[in-house]
């Protein structure tokens, strides 16, 4: 979805956008899954292909492979089949197709690289309205095909100027099995009126869902009758959801496996009661808690730019209560100047001890983002890794110790005492279980200093130690010549562990998520970054 970030770029003008929606939008696109059908293999490139002797062999093969192949066309193309033979019309007919609105446009890229959700080439009149408009395509071609859908991929409308269209395709959605739906209305302002309808509730056939740019119905006039027997995936781009929406929503997913919220225009409290959720990821919203009341399946918990909620901006907070998940091995970021860490009954404080109600022995690989050089906040992080003695990977965002944006301790008042890491005491998952850490964002401060030295000289089977420098440094920089210098002096505990620096791999300050890598639980490393270039994983 990177080539649709970067037409959105481009085309501001032609959707005059704000540019709240245009950076919301923007986001969305970049993180929604990629549609199974592309167009960089078009039907025309199969003619150079044919046999000498001018045999069809194809048309031969057996109908369900010939349905394995349409499926996999894009909807133009698939349709085009049909005029080979009344074999092949049969086919088109019983397949189940995938319908990207993007193909529909003729201006739709052919041979691209990749498969773009929507082309900001296209003429207006092909997107706003009119007898030739995306709209009436979609209509068409849901009105002709049978069913069932096996995907059916809607970003390039605005709903809320097509309110009739919305409903007649929800209406042949849901009466032809639509398998996996990602339907984005395409708004141009934070503040649009688009309801989603409630009538989305009757494709009862989906296993993978995606929506965005929507208000959710009032679920409390829906009958409670009302499932996604099926739903394994679920994503939800800015929404306007309330707590008991999303509370409903859930409770009628009893499969779902994998659930993402991004950007949401709502405070999100999530409490998670669920049998089969094995991930979720939440990022760009405003977080008024998450509990883990009940979550046996529960492998990941994944959180980035998960912002508190507050009176402002320098006075944030949110809860986050892990109670019953016992296979959560992936955690994080968690902001000790931020989240209010909860485990059990117990709040943890800058001086609670490691003990059976306090710990989560599950957790594998951790990522915090601190400010290391603010004593308020610092203090919680070995607070923090007590609670999770058998952690592996620890990732740690440094952050800069005058960004004003979290608690009452981003005022700059009370730095850090050098002698704090001198004095921090025994840490479990330090001393016996770390084999790797990965600092981002370092700057050469004498807190990111001390705090590495701290790591060295107590972690007994640290394997590697990576470090990525901030933007505008390089690893012949003199704060890297400084670093290897300091770490060097290091009474390192294992003598045979690698020191590694990097470049960072972004043009600016800060660094970046990758969702599509994140929300892949065949991942073993979904806070790792190092393989993006440019914001883009070359994975994805």
């Amino acid at each position: 979805m990177e080539d649709i970030a970067e037409m959105l770029v481009r085309g501001l003008d032609f959707f005059m956008m704000d540019s709240t929606m245009l950076s919301f939008t923007k986001s969305a696109f970049t993180n929604l899954p990629h549609p199974p059908a592309a167009t960089d293999a078009p039907l025309s490139g199969a003619v150079p292909a044919r046999a000498p002797d001018g045999v069809d062999r194809i048309s031969s093969l057996p109908a369900g492979t010939l349905r394995d192949i349409v499926s996999r066309l894009p909807v133009k193309d698939a349709a085009r089949t049909t005029v080979l033979s009344k074999r092949w019309r049969r086919v088109w007919h019983t397949t189940p197709l995938v319908l990207v609105d993007a193909h529909l446009l003729p201006s739709a890229p052919i041979g691209t690289s990749r498969s773009r959700p929507f082309c900001l080439r296209a003429d207006p009149r092909d997107l706003f309205g009119g007898p030739r408009g995306l709209p009436d395509a979609v209509s068409t071609v849901l009105a002709a095909h049978p069913g069932p859908f096996r995907c059916v991929y809607l970003t390039g409308t605005p709903m809320e100027t097509h309110r009739d269209e919305l409903a007649f395709w929800l209406q042949h959605l849901a009466a032809k099995a639509v398998q996996e739906l990602f339907f984005i209305n395409r708004a141009r302002t934070m503040d649009n009126d688009a309801h989603l309808p409630a009538t989305l509730f009757r494709c009862t056939s989906l296993t993978k869902l995606y929506i965005g740019f929507w208000w959710f119905p009032e679920t409390a006039t829906l009958p409670r009758t009302v499932a996604f027997p099926y739903l394994r995936e679920l994503g939800l781009f800015s929404l306007i959801m309330k707590e008991e929406d999303l509370a409903f929503l859930l409770n009628r997913c009893p499969v779902l496996e994998k659930l993402l919220i991004d950007g949401s225009r709502w405070p999100v409290c999530l409490r998670i009661r669920s049998h089969s959720l094995r991930l979720v990821e939440m990022c760009q919203c405003l977080v008024a808690e998450i509990t883990l009341a009940h979550a046996s399946r529960l492998e990941r918990l994944l959180l980035w730019e998960a912002w508190g909620y507050g009176g402002d901006i320098t006075n944030m907070s949110s809860k986050i209560k892990i109670g019953h998940a016992p296979k959560l091995r992936f955690l994080g970021f968690l902001v000790p100047g931020m989240h209010k860490l909860e485990i059990g009954n117990t709040i943890i404080k800058a001086e609670t001890k490691a003990s059976p109600n306090t710990i989560v022995p599950s957790v594998q690989m951790l990522a915090v983002q601190v400010k290391l050089g603010t004593r308020i906040e610092t203090r919680m992080l070995p607070s923090f890794l007590r609670c999770f003695p058998n952690v592996e990977t620890l990732y740690v965002k440094s952050e800069n110790d005058d960004y004003k944006f979290w608690g009452p301790q981003s005022t700059g008042a009370g730095k850090l005492n050098l002698k704090f890491w001198k004095e921090a005491g025994y840490i479990e998952c330090v001393q016996r279980h770390i084999k790797k850490v990965v600092l981002r964002e370092f700057r050469g401060t004498r807190s990111e200093l001390d705090f590495l030295k701290f790591i060295a000289e107590h972690a007994q089977v640290l394997e590697k130690m990576v470090i990525v420098l901030t933007h505008g440094h390089s690893p012949s920089d003199p704060i890297a010549t400084n670093l290897r210098t300091k770490m060097a002096s290091a009474k390192w505990a294992n003598s045979c562990c690698e020191l590694m620096i990097f470049q960072s791999p972004f043009h600016s300050e800060g660094t970046a998520w990758c969702y599509l890598a994140a929300f892949d639980l065949s991942n073993p490393e979904p806070f790792d970054v190092l393989k993006c270039i440019d914001g883009k994983c070359q994975s994805h």
